[in-house]
């Protein structure tokens, strides 16, 4: 029998950043650092290519791998990069499929579409191989944002041999927010939606309420409570056109259905250690959903769920206590985390 270690040779990761100072330490540290990232690119199986960013820290003995939300790009993750890494992990991030700086499916870039959420999977699957596993690292942590968490928690339901020694979730898209409509109307009138678009066109459409890219005002916005991180980002697309992206087609929204629905069912055999961080405020995702697949997870499992209040969906982009709780919580997980 494997002697179990607790996780005190990992350090702590700090908050480094203060809302009110980030146009200055962006300038002055976080961008720095981002410039010196490493970033390759990586042909899919079926020959899409794919964008990555990383930085090996020196004599890191954790890499952390980050698969982002949608609509999202590796630059996004460049405050939390940074902290990573001064806390002394590495640091992998793959712009998934459509998405970011990797190569988008459709005519109109704008649109947020993908054939089956298993090409997400296999994509990261791929990243893992041949990026990622050869920096040989003694330990991997797997960080993932909303959609990024379904795309993690599928690789690791067909991995149970995967590197990774525990998964970190935030805010995951286990399920959507669809306020006081019922989920299983919501769900039909989607799939519905979709069976007609297939039968008039070949050409994905928006969903309902869709569209290309547009910057919405901070007011209102369903994302985060901190100005200062909100308009940081909205500075960063328009430096990084290319990275644009709008709504979701009704294509996504079926095959993100099919993969919510697998991620619920194969939930009772869960392996890998798993911390969940629930935004309490979120009405982007459906914290009902959360819920139900944590309680569903094997009883035997080291597993911790954190309900971070007043929290929007991004809670890296929070403001500074609400991400000051969420590092407490992350570190609270990784000091007890049995490892081999």
């Amino acid at each position: 029998m494997k002697q179990q270690t607790s996780f005190p040779a990992l350090p702590a990761i700090k908050p480094l950043s203060l809302a009110e100072q980030l146009s200055q330490q962006w300038l002055q540290q976080v961008q720095p650092f981002w410039q010196n990232m490493q970033s390759g690119e990586l042909i899919s199986q079926d020959g899409t290519r794919l964008f990555y960013q990383y930085h090996h820290t020196e004599n890191a003995i954790c890499a952390v791998v980050i698969s982002a939300g949608r609509m999202e790009m590796a630059l996004k993750y460049a405050e939390l990069s940074y902290e990573l890494v001064q806390a002394g992990y590495s640091v992998f991030i793959l712009d998934h499929r459509g998405q970011g700086l990797s190569q988008r499916g459709l005519a109109n870039r704008f649109k947020g579409d993908v054939v089956n959420f298993g090409l997400y999977q296999q994509d990261f699957s791929q990243f893992m191989q041949q990026i990622v596993q050869p920096c040989q690292h003694r330990y991997h942590l797997a960080l993932g944002h909303s959609m990024g968490c379904a795309i993690l928690a599928g690789y690791l339901q067909q991995q149970p041999k995967s590197p990774f020694s525990a998964a970190i979730f935030a805010a995951p898209m286990f399920g959507i927010y669809t306020s006081f409509i019922p989920n299983s109307i919501a769900q039909n009138a989607v799939l519905a939606l979709q069976k007609f678009n297939q039968y008039l066109s070949k050409t994905p459409w928006y969903a309902p309420g869709q569209s290309d890219y547009c910057e919405k005002p901070f007011n209102n916005n369903l994302l985060t409570s901190s100005q200062p991180r909100y308009h940081w980002l909205q500075q960063r697309f328009q430096q990084q056109t290319d990275s644009q992206l709008g709504g979701v087609t009704t294509r996504w929204l079926q095959q993100a259905i099919y993969a919510m629905q697998d991620i619920h069912q194969q939930a009772p055999s869960w392996q890998t250690p798993v911390l969940l961080l629930q935004a309490a405020s979120d009405k982007v995702v459906a914290n009902k959903a959360q819920n139900n697949w944590y309680q569903a997870l094997p009883s035997g499992l080291y597993r911790n769920k954190v309900v971070i209040a007043a929290a929007r969906h991004e809670i890296f982009m929070e403001n500074d206590q609400i991400r000051d709780q969420a590092f407490a919580a992350i570190n609270q997980f990784l000091q007890h985390l049995p490892l081999d």
